[in-house]
């Protein structure tokens, strides 16, 4: 239960806080975590660790939409015309 709980927690903050490229590292390193400290068998750690992953990435999602929806999301900067001062 601590590790749904915490899954989701980490993913939203990410979310809000990163962009996806992130996600990788800190899959990788949740996983060296809890077959490290797992007193379980492998293959229950190893689901345990698909269960990490996938809950990281569901609210992952739901904080980048979060953020995006509070309007802090996607800012463009476009060089051309319209960007550029033009004296009268």
């Amino acid at each position: 239960m601590l590790l749904i709980a915490g899954s989701i927690a980490m993913g939203i903050l990410v979310g809000l806080r990163y962009r996806v490229f992130v996600l990788v590292p800190i899959i990788l390193v949740g996983t060296f975590a809890i077959c490290a400290i797992s007193p379980e068998p492998l293959p229950q750690a190893l689901v345990s660790t698909l269960t990490f992953a996938l809950l990281l990435q569901i609210s992952y999602v739901g904080g980048a939409l979060l953020k995006f929806a509070a309007g802090g999301g996607v800012t463009a900067v476009v060089p051309g015309e319209l960007s550029r001062i033009r004296p009268r």
